[in-house]
């Protein structure tokens, strides 16, 4: 199918407020162009129509632009049109279609993480899913929430669950900036293995955990594999689309915790 015609003057004007998007405040207008790949001459042309249309601003610095107000009301129209729901169930699906194992989402709840939605793999027997409350130290999801969440909601949880050691929480979190997944194995007969990322919001908060299970013998997980290449575009798929950042830039942006001050 050929590719459809556009206005090309609408991308390179989007090109403009990309940058501006990613700036953290009121940039120069050389920085601009050069963000953007353009001459200063024809970013200022631009930028002329962008402050008339409110979508940038002139910055109190003069020769300095910004995101104008019309900008941040077409942000809040589209958090309020997005239904995260169906991003999240989409995302479940490719990976469960691309990898052919069980893959599900789920979400934290005043009681801990719930599974929301699930599709079985083609190996299903012990290692059926359900739906409902899950582990916070036996399952990939949980290990995220654990990782992500703020420590004195997590610790009265884990200090319930009979597998939580020191520093579970601690670790999780490391495990989840240095690869950008956590993974849990099962040594209970079942050959149990997980691997979950977290789904963020525009907000940078956690609204979601995307997971890939199946059994040890037949999931690789090991950085690189092609299954958890899968998990990690899904879970970036998904961030991207509720209007989050990179995942790792929102690991970093994370309060810095110890293990010695975790406690479980």
């Amino acid at each position: 199918m050929a590719e459809r015609r556009g206005i090309q003057s609408i991308e390179i004007a989007y090109r403009l407020l990309q940058v501006l998007q990613e700036a953290p405040g009121a940039l120069p207008l050389r920085e601009i162009a050069q963000g953007a790949g353009m001459s200063p001459s024809a970013a200022n042309n631009y930028l002329v129509s962008l402050v008339r249309t409110g979508l940038a601003a002139a910055d109190d610095k003069a020769g300095h632009y910004r995101l104008g107000p019309a900008a941040l009301g077409l942000g809040m129209s589209a958090i309020r049109q997005i239904d995260g729901f169906a991003v999240i169930r989409r995302e479940v699906m490719l990976l469960r279609a691309g990898t052919r194992h069980s893959a599900a989402v789920s979400a934290w709840s005043a009681d801990g993480p719930v599974s929301l939605f699930k599709q079985e793999g083609e190996w299903r027997s012990a290692l059926e899913l359900r739906t409902g409350l899950l582990s916070m130290t036996t399952t990939a999801a949980g290990k995220v929430f654990a990782a992500c969440m703020p420590q004195a909601v997590t610790r009265p949880l884990l200090a319930r669950e009979p597998h939580a050691v020191a520093g579970f929480a601690a670790a999780a979190r490391r495990e989840l900036a240095d690869a950008g997944y956590v993974v849990v194995r099962r040594d209970d007969g079942t050959g149990y293995v997980s691997a979950a990322s977290p789904i963020r919001d525009w907000s940078g908060e956690v609204r979601f955990a995307l997971s890939i299970i199946g059994a040890q013998s037949t999931l690789p997980i090991a950085p690189g594999g092609e299954a958890v290449a899968a998990l990690l575009a899904g879970a970036e798929r998904a961030t991207l689309a509720l209007g989050g950042k990179t995942a790792a830039g929102a690991i970093a942006a994370l309060p810095p915790w110890t293990a010695a001050s975790e406690g479980a």
